[in-house]
């Protein structure tokens, strides 16, 4: 009996140290850089990242309190914050997610305008983003801020560990492959080779009606007229038509775009409908940066033309139209996301929605020559220049259109939507 007081007490420490053995360890890895004791050599902008965008930035922007901020998705992410340190701007911070809502974009805007004093501020807004089950309405920020700021909350948390675990077994890999699958038996089993597929879909392929079986127009009532007749205007374009043509490109494309072309373009377009509550957020954005004289622009990013194509098989030509339209009432549009040179050549692109790293860069220097006039860092944007050039300037612009106050500015596979009594 006497034994029982020392048992009871050996139990509650070893559940006490059971209980508490994920805050030591978080405070040791320490996967999303919290407090930065140990620097152990992990992979954390690769895995820490990926595994919660949000969680990441919310702790790591406080530490930087840039005035520049970017807001979007994983197409907004791609312009790094190193690409504008090497045209001198070390004063702005990528404040993107990879699958980013604008539930997620507006949740992060409230957070910077109660902490941060901002100067710019560039949303990352493609159509499809506007509908309200875009990802499931998902939002990750609530919780980012939650465990950024209570300490124990992040300590204890046993996702946080999970990452952290992830960290240890891709940087001390070897070491953990001597306790993965121990061989007991002499002879193991074969493994078939993956099976390797075509590089490229054909035209016919992509255009399989099972790729869009809800796309047929119902039959007219009375007599058919042509689009050509009106062209475009019935479509609602007036005189905007002759900015988006049919597009008629036929070429094979590699596997990976040609998927997501027919079944992500069935997916995002399908069902498609502007949410009246995600333009409140939007608006009230734009409200708070003019109320705050904090310099606000909407990017819209590219996909490539087959992809753009897929808003048309569905009828969302004028609806495309309007949402720039609606957008320049707020804040200036560029746009790349039509079809041009750029959106045609597929090295630009490493899959259907996303740009690569060099151009990239060049998107990084148009936005920079449209914000910044300081003649080092135009100089530096300037040299970046090649198939791609914002009409920010009268040399820069090849076309320019203006309807009522919507004014449209053309330079090389780049537009700028903006109200010219604005």
């Amino acid at each position: 009996m006497k034994l029982k007081p020392k048992l009871y007490a050996a139990a509650m420490a070893f559940t006490g140290m059971l209980a508490l053995s994920p805050v030591a360890f978080n405070l040791v890895v320490d996967a999303y850089d919290h407090n930065q004791l140990l620097d152990l050599d992990l992979d954390k902008l690769e895995i820490s990242v990926k595994a919660h965008y949000p969680l990441y930035k919310m702790i790591e922007y406080p530490r930087l309190k840039a005035p520049t901020v970017i807001l979007g998705d994983s197409r907004a992410r791609a312009l790094q914050d190193k690409y504008w340190q090497e045209l001198g701007r070390d004063d702005v911070y990528n404040f993107a997610y990879g699958g980013a809502t604008v539930y997620e974009i507006y949740e992060t805007f409230k957070y910077l305008r109660d902490t941060a004093d901002l100067e710019t501020l560039i949303v990352s807004l493609p159509l499809r983003s506007m509908d309200a089950r875009f990802k499931g309405g998902m939002n990750r920020v609530p919780e980012a801020i939650a465990l950024a700021n209570d300490p124990f909350s992040y300590y204890s948390n046993w996702f946080v560990a999970k990452t952290g675990w992830r960290l240890l077994q891709a940087r001390y890999s070897g070491v953990f492959k001597m306790f993965e699958n121990p061989a007991l038996w002499p002879v193991h089993s074969a493994q078939a080779a993956e099976f390797s597929a075509l590089n490229t879909l054909t035209v016919d392929a992509l255009l399989d009606p099972a790729l869009c079986d809800q796309c047929a127009l119902s039959a007219p009532h009375g007599t058919l007229v042509l689009p050509t007749v009106f062209h475009g205007r019935g479509y609602g374009l007036g005189h905007w038509a002759g900015y988006w043509p049919e597009i008629t490109l036929e070429r094979d494309l590699p596997q990976l775009f040609a998927k997501q072309v027919g079944t992500n373009g069935a997916a995002d377009w399908r069902r498609f409908k502007q949410s009246d509550d995600l333009w409140k957020m939007v608006e009230e954005i734009a409200t708070w940066c003019d109320e705050n004289e904090v310099d606000l622009v909407f990017f819209i990013p590219p996909t490539i033309s087959e992809m753009q194509r897929r808003i048309s098989d569905f009828g969302l030509t004028s609806a495309n139209h309007k949402f720039r339209e609606r957008l320049s009432t707020l804040a200036p549009v560029v746009d790349l996301d039509f079809d041009a040179p750029f959106a045609r050549d597929l090295d630009n692109f490493t899959d259907a929605y996303h740009f690569s790293s060099t151009p990239a860069r060049r998107i990084v220097g148009e936005l920079l020559l449209l914000l910044d006039p300081d003649p080092d860092h135009v100089t530096a944007a300037t040299a970046r220049r090649t198939d791609l050039v914002c009409p920010v300037t009268p040399q820069d612009t090849a076309h320019s259109r203006r309807e009522g106050t919507l004014e449209l500015l053309e330079g090389k596979s780049c537009r700028i939507w903006r109200q010219a009594n604005g």
